[in-house]
């Protein structure tokens, strides 16, 4: 007698690709979220629908709950990567807002975030799962490899929206990334994650960022390197960073291509 096994993230698969096939579009791109979530009915949904389209009217949204997974589906036909996360935004206010969020919600976009397959799917769905519990921060999902050399980065900047900017860019071109506001939580942070790249600022509160690139170097030689990213711009300021073991010195204003092309000029020095 055969016996049937009951596997919910195979049910939660076949419930996720026969969402997508509905929306997706051969050859556009396909906007996707998932969100650890309490049960959702469908006239929630229409509220959340309705609530998602006062931001964004011109956006074709469709939701779904994959039970028993206990999770939020969105997918967003037409919608790049960019597009998907501002609407992760409004979608996660509306979600904190009822009570409805349980955890870190995962945005992807296809083919930026890699080709649209069952293996990208099922990982895209096991880091949606994993993300249960306290955490309620957004993380952009990349199935595709990143530069070798450099795959981790922590970036510690008192400035939220600078910080919030350089991170979605990163994590854009497949990077994963952790950020810090002060030098003291870096350091935190640094040590129990041991990220390939730091980007940090020199006026950093607590410990500052010579602190930083010091404690960094002295401690953990070879384990990372360090990218400054300031408003610092005297000559003396750079100076000091290299002396203390930096690998090179950005100021702001900035370019996030300019930076980008800093972390592959690193990698190559590296290889």
């Amino acid at each position: 007698m055969a016996v049937l096994v009951h596997d919910p993230i195979q049910e939660a698969m076949l419930q996720l690709a026969e969402q997508v096939q509905a929306s997706y579009e051969k050859g556009a791109p396909c906007g996707m979220i998932l969100a650890p979530s309490a049960e959702v009915g469908q006239k929630v949904l229409e509220h959340m629908q309705s609530y998602v389209s006062s931001f964004e009217p011109e956006v074709p949204l469709h939701g779904f709950y994959l039970d028993p997974s206990g999770l939020l589906g969105i997918v967003l036909s037409g919608q790049k990567l960019i597009n998907t996360h501002y609407t992760s935004l409004v979608l996660k206010e509306f979600l904190e807002q009822q009570n409805l969020l349980e955890g870190q919600m995962v945005v992807a976009s296809f083919p930026e975030s890699g080709e649209l397959t069952e293996q990208s799917m099922s990982q895209l769905l096991h880091t949606t799962l994993q993300g249960k519990g306290e955490n309620r921060d957004i993380h952009l999902f990349m199935h595709h490899g990143v530069q070798q050399g450099i795959t981790s980065i922590l970036i510690a900047d008192p400035d939220e929206v600078s910080r919030e900017f350089v991170k979605l860019r990163l994590e854009i071109g497949g990077y994963k990334v952790e950020e810090a506001k002060d030098g003291s939580e870096a350091l935190e942070k640094f040590e129990k994650t041991m990220p390939d790249l730091v980007i940090t600022e020199l006026n950093l509160p607590i410990l500052d960022g010579y602190q930083l690139i010091d404690k960094i170097q002295r401690d953990h030689a070879g384990e990372g390197q360090v990218i400054v990213l300031t408003d610092k711009q005297l000559p003396k300021s750079m100076d000091r960073a290299f002396e203390l073991g930096a690998s090179d010195y950005v100021t702001k204003p900035f370019s996030i291509s300019e930076l980008e092309w800093r972390i592959k000029k690193l990698v190559s020095r590296l290889g």
